[in-house]
């Protein structure tokens, strides 16, 4: 654990050092939800009705899909980001000569950008709710917990694509790709039940759905963490399943970069 915490401080001390890079981030989170206010008031009428079961409200509704979203972006990107940086400059490499584990150098490469993010999260629905959102306060505890597991259940692919990263110095199209299937199917920003049947069946492999489910279940509707268990045990499953997928990925590209003496490329 000191090892993941001495990494996330150091980040923390660099990006400390960029004070007006951290406030305008900050300031650009709030200026973002105003045009969604505005985007959901004109479709409320419309919406309405096929979100009925999630709350009823457009901005709310819309609200959480764009907090699920920016999880997820972060959690896919921030590791495969932080791998490639650390090849270009030789840090990946020093960092392995550690004694370390791979899994604690991992964690603390993307602990820092998956807390901030989350840190952005939070001023994003505090915010909506200052507009009127209509978040329940007894659902901020489970709903953070909720964004928690639905970070967790896409840095599977965080370590698919730092391995291409490894092998082949690219993530490719693979996080643009989660991320679009996600975004579309994934009921971000319309129910998944308006979409056409063959599309609406696809949805259901993807983790997202049942993510934002539960996370709307809890703090647009009030429902309680028992309420939401099933789609949280679907969402676990396939975290797990991913991960180790995503970890024999990794490892074989790790051995692969260690074998050919790539884990470096200045």
């Amino acid at each position: 654990m000191g090892e993941v915490m001495a990494l996330v401080w150091a980040q923390w001390r660099t990006n400390l050092s960029y004070r007006v890079r951290m406030i305008y981030t900050l300031v650009g989170v709030v200026v973002s939800v105003v045009p969604l206010f505005f985007i959901a008031d004109a479709v409320q009428p419309v919406m309405a009705e096929a979100i009925a079961a999630e709350g009823g409200q457009a901005f709310g509704f819309l609200l959480v899909g764009l907090a699920g979203v920016g999880m997820i972006s972060v959690a896919i990107l921030a590791l495969p980001r932080a791998i490639s940086a650390g090849v270009a400059t030789g840090v990946l490499e020093a960092l392995m000569a550690t004694p370390a584990g791979i899994g604690r150098i991992l964690a603390g490469l993307s602990s820092y950008e998956i807390a901030f993010a989350l840190a952005r999260t939070l001023v994003t629905l505090g915010v909506g709710w200052a507009l009127g959102a209509n978040l329940q306060v007894s659902g901020v505890l489970p709903g953070l917990l909720i964004l928690l597991l639905i970070t967790l259940a896409h840095l599977p692919f965080a370590l698919a694509g730092s391995a291409l990263v490894l092998a082949f110095r690219t993530t490719g199209p693979l996080p643009q790709g989660v991320m679009l299937v996600s975004t579309l199917l994934g009921g971000a920003y319309y129910p998944t039940h308006v979409i056409p049947s063959w599309l609406e069946s696809v949805s259901t492999v993807v983790p997202l759905t049942y993510g934002l489910r539960a996370l709307r279940g809890v703090l647009l509707e009030g429902l309680p963490l028992a309420a939401v268990l099933p789609d949280l045990t679907v969402l676990c499953a396939a975290g797990a399943g991913l991960f180790a997928l995503g970890a024999a990925s990794f490892a074989l590209a790790l051995r692969h970069a260690r074998r050919h003496g790539t884990l470096a490329q200045y």
